[in-house]
């Protein structure tokens, strides 16, 4: 899937490009919003342990698929979908955009737009949802922007630098998009 937004294309990542998506992942201003103030400290080998095979092959897409966030050709970001529940017909997705210099300019909205488009259309889904660091308000006003609603705060949901901190849960309908 090559998708676009206004802003943003999504495209995704090829199974030769892990060792890029790794090291955006893990070094990029970004990181300590998903892994601390001290970073990830698994090696290569044991950060791909926690991302499942498939979401970097374009052969399983209800296994998730990964994406480049590319503005005007270059990446600045990565969005995900994790394992489609065919079930209850929902997905649960992650993004990042990689440098405080992107941060603020509509990127993050126009990605998770363009990927739950195509979410809604591909899967016939009916919700799709998102956790987020209660502490990371950007991340909360990108997805609310982008049209999801706030579904409960979650307490204490994951040890994170140290200490218990709460999540935000935020969820989409097919019937809210804008």
């Amino acid at each position: 899937m090559d998708n676009h937004g206004k802003l943003v294309a999504l495209r995704k990542i090829r199974s030769d490009e892990k060792k890029d998506f790794h090291t955006m992942v893990t070094q990029s201003y970004a990181s300590k919003f998903w892994y601390g103030d001290e970073g990830d400290k698994r090696t290569e080998e044991e950060f791909f342990t926690h991302w499942n095979d498939g979401i970097f092959d374009e052969n399983k897409p209800l296994e998730g698929q990964c994406f480049w966030i590319l503005a005007d050709e270059t990446r600045i970001g990565a969005i995900n979908y994790n394992k489609i529940d065919t079930d209850d017909k929902k997905c649960e997705i992650d993004i990042l955009i990689a440098d405080q210099e992107n941060h603020g300019k509509g990127y993050g909205p126009d990605a998770i737009k363009a990927l739950y488009t195509f979410l809604f259309t591909e899967f016939k889904l009916n919700k799709i949802w998102v956790e987020v660091r209660a502490f990371n308000i950007g991340s909360v006003k990108a997805f609310e922007k982008a049209g999801f609603k706030k579904e409960g705060l979650l307490r204490s949901e994951t040890f994170f630098n140290h200490e218990f901190i709460d999540c935000v849960r935020l969820g989409l309908l097919r019937e809210d998009r804008v």
